[in-house]
């Protein structure tokens, strides 16, 4: 008979606690609020929108896959032994690979005796009977309205190139007898007061921070003292933009090499020798 006083105390100790039907009252809110979050037209929208994200992060992934296979187009598209650059920055990076795309050294050729009222398009025009043409480029003076009777064509390939030479030399364009040779485009680089205790693959790993395309380096050994450089070396990039990229990035007074400011500029054949007698 002791346990029905003790049911009988604790609800009446229950009935004593006054805040207990505010809690009853929440507790129906939160089931009015449930009943609600399962409304048909909410629940598709909710759907709705996390599809779209799923949609937005495939996107996303779709574009960095075309931004590696756009990078292993160039790479393939060139052919060129070009040694590896190393940047993370991703403006640097399409840089790099826009310097890339372009044509590579020996796809420019002179004409000279052209119309000095000759247009671009025009040229450009006639130029195309060989094949693609990337760009052309009619010399003007300083403060004159008509060129100087020469221009620059850059052709898609060296091939195309060495074809307009054979096809368009001494043809007729508009009345006169044109002359068609290959340009003088520069993509060797001298770089001096190189440290001397640098090996090759130093100055590869700093020249692959600076720029892309280097497709040949010369670094001139001591002989001597093997175990040194003679402080300068030599440069070739795979085409004329390369080397500008790289040259204008070599000459900022903050670059250096080790602990050297470096001594940078285009090493033409007529100059290479004298350029590397003032290193000795």
């Amino acid at each position: 008979m002791m346990p029905k006083p003790k049911a009988l105390t604790a609800a009446q100790s229950m009935e004593s606690k006054g805040p207990s039907e505010p809690e009853q009252l929440v507790e129906s809110d939160e089931r009015v609020d449930l009943d609600e979050d399962s409304d048909p037209e909410e629940t598709m929208e909710e759907e709705v929108e996390y599809e779209e994200v799923e949609v937005e992060e495939e996107g996303e992934e779709e574009i960095e896959e075309e931004e590696e296979e756009e990078d292993l187009d160039v790479e393939n598209a060139n052919g060129a032994d070009v040694f590896e650059t190393k940047v993370e920055d991703g403006d640097e990076k399409r840089k790099h690979a826009e310097l890339l795309a372009r044509p590579p050294h020996g796809s420019e050729v002179y004409i000279g005796g052209i119309p000095h009222d000759v247009s671009q398009e025009d040229l450009k025009g006639f130029c195309e009977s060989v094949g693609v043409v990337t760009e052309v480029r009619i010399m003007k003076g300083k403060d004159s309205t008509e060129n100087k009777g020469f221009a620059f064509v850059t052709f898609r390939s060296v091939e195309l190139a060495s074809n307009a030479i054979d096809e368009l030399n001494n043809a007729d364009f508009k009345g006169r007898k044109i002359k068609c040779s290959m340009s003088q485009s520069k993509n060797r680089l001298f770089i001096g007061n190189i440290p001397r205790s640098w090996k090759e693959e130093h100055l590869r790993k700093a020249l692959s921070e600076v720029g892309p395309g280097v497709t040949g380096l010369e670094l001139v050994k001591d002989m001597k003292n093997l175990s040194n450089n003679r402080g300068f070396a030599f440069v070739e990039y795979y085409n004329n933009a390369c080397a500008e990229y790289s040259r204008q990035k070599m000459m900022s007074q903050e670059f250096r090499l080790g602990d050297n400011a470096p001594n940078v500029s285009w090493a033409d054949p007529k100059n290479a020798d004298s350029s590397a007698a003032s290193q000795r």
